[in-house]
C-alpha cells in the first residue's frame, strides 16, 4: 500500500463552525470565540446558515463567521 494505491473515501463527516464576536476588546482587537458542532453529513449550506442564526438567537454574541466543514477520511492505510 502507499504511493500509487487507489484512494478510497472511507468516511465523511461534517461540522458546523461558528465564530462568535464576544463584544470584548483586548489590545484594540475583538475577542472571538469558536464553537464547533458535529452535524449530519447531509446538512446543506442553507441549513447550516439557518442553524447558526437559530443558535445565535439563544446567546448574547454576534456571529463573526460561519463555516460548514466537510472532512473525508481516506484509505487504505496499511
Amino acid at each position: 500500500m502507499g504511493l500509487g494505491t487507489t484512494v478510497m473515501v472511507v468516511g465523511t463527516e461534517k461540522s458546523l463552525s461558528i465564530t462568535w464576536d464576544t463584544g470584548v476588546i483586548e489590545d484594540d482587537k475583538p475577542v472571538l470565540s469558536r464553537q464547533t458542532l458535529k452535524v449530519d453529513s447531509a446538512m446543506t449550506a442553507q441549513e447550516a446558515y439557518d442553524a447558526a442564526y437559530n443558535i445565535a438567537g439563544l446567546t448574547d454574541y454576534i456571529i463573526a463567521d460561519i463555516k460548514l466543514v466537510e472532512t473525508q477520511t481516506l484509505g487504505p492505510i496499511d
